[in-house]
């Protein structure tokens, strides 16, 4: 299925939950913030602690399409279409210059 099959999978599946509503847009940004902290909660656990579990990959991938879930029913109560901010972030940071240090990218502004 491409992205645009799963996000319209995604709204159908909020619409009957009844979770669009512009007003709801708050409490489904907590929820995004919830499930970041799920995926590195995962992460730490196996990354961290050496211990990469046979569900590791599995479990990354689940949290990560969580965190893709709650964006996608963001956007739409916020009116956002998420491909077009996609595209807007990659046009800003394709311009940047700078460095990676120690894993981190610093523009060049910033170094």
């Amino acid at each position: 299925m491409t992205f645009e099959d799963l996000q319209k999978l995604t709204l159908e599946w909020a619409d009957d939950k009844d979770l669009l509503h512009s007003e709801n847009a708050n409490t489904q940004f907590m929820k995004f913030i919830e499930e970041v902290f799920e995926f590195k909660t995962e992460f730490d656990i196996s990354y961290y602690q050496g211990e990469v579990s046979k569900n590791f990959w599995d479990n990354l991938n689940l949290e990560m399409g969580d965190i893709f879930v709650t964006l996608i029913i963001l956007c739409k109560q916020l009116g956002l279409d998420p491909l077009m901010c996609l595209d807007m972030a990659y046009r800003k940071i394709s311009k940047r210059t700078g460095k990676t240090i120690n894993g981190q990218f610093y523009k060049s502004e910033d170094l």
